[in-house]
């Protein structure tokens, strides 16, 4: 028998079997030898020649695809226990750990790294946006969902400047929810028509100064313009000025509207 035929594998009665040798391809009189016998990323692996015989059924075996490790932070226990719950019947995600308020959220993320975070917006001690933001400063390439009860221009706004790559709100569907964990652990950023509205409705929206939002924010505490003059440094006569152009910035016609309308907006919390 000649030393070609010895080492053609198509004459070997035992089946081949690739060992990969680090991702390196194979000299070019091996290629040739061997010219059909790749992986599925197209790379040449070495051949054993002491391989024992194996069954095949002609299909390779599916590949076993990685799950999401996921963290769920939210300081409402029954909310966060129905997402758990929901969550743990995907073959394709894995619950890592649970956190009550912002500061073990930031902890348990530091501690497990997790692919993606769910992460409530209000929550105590820390809330979510300082939570992102710690992340971000981290470098860390845990994905931030941002899960709300509140739909407001100012929260969608600066949830997506911090970072966040997707904002939901807590009645979402459970396929909107499932949808979202997937593409953004993919890379994609993922923000339903309604919550893109309101993000360009507030970019097209006139901006209140650093010097208005004080105003506005002692105006919602039930100051006066005197007072307000007084806690700003500032005259009562550049104060009315101040609250007139709120107003127009907010598209309102009084005071107790513009009240409203911030806190509807989120530029403004009360209680």
């Amino acid at each position: 028998m000649s030393s070609e035929s010895c080492h053609d594998p198509r004459k070997s009665a035992r089946p081949v079997v690739f060992h990969f040798d680090g991702g390196r391809p194979l000299p070019k009189e091996e290629l040739r030898v061997f010219p059909r016998y790749m992986n599925n990323g197209g790379v040449m692996a070495k051949i054993s020649s002491n391989a024992e015989p194996a069954q095949h059924s002609g299909k390779r075996p599916p590949a076993r695809k990685a799950q999401i490790r996921i963290i769920v932070a939210d300081d409402h226990p029954i909310v966060r226990a129905g997402i758990v719950a929901n969550l743990k019947q995907q073959r394709d995600m894995r619950v890592v750990a649970e956190g009550n308020d912002g500061i073990e959220a930031l902890a348990l993320i530091k501690q497990h790294l997790p692919d993606v975070v769910l992460l409530d917006l209000r929550m105590p001690r820390m809330d979510g946006l300082e939570v992102i933001e710690q992340v971000n400063a981290l470098h860390l390439q845990t994905k931030i969902i941002v899960m709300t009860s509140f739909e407001n221009q100012e929260d969608i706004q600066r949830s997506v400047k911090a970072g966040a790559r997707a904002f939901l709100l807590k009645d979402c569907s459970h396929e909107t929810l499932l949808e979202a964990i997937r593409r953004v652990y993919l890379g994609e950023v993922y923000l339903l028509p309604q919550i893109t509205q309101t993000l360009v409705d507030r970019i097209q929206t006139p901006q209140l100064s650093p010097r208005e939002l004080e105003v506005l924010k002692a105006v919602a505490s039930g100051k006066s313009n005197k007072e307000i003059g007084v806690q700003l440094f500032i005259t009562e006569g550049t104060v009315k000025q101040h609250v007139a152009s709120i107003l127009v910035k907010l598209g309102v016609k009084g005071r107790t509207s513009a009240v409203r309308e911030a806190v509807r907006r989120g530029l403004v919390r009360i209680g």
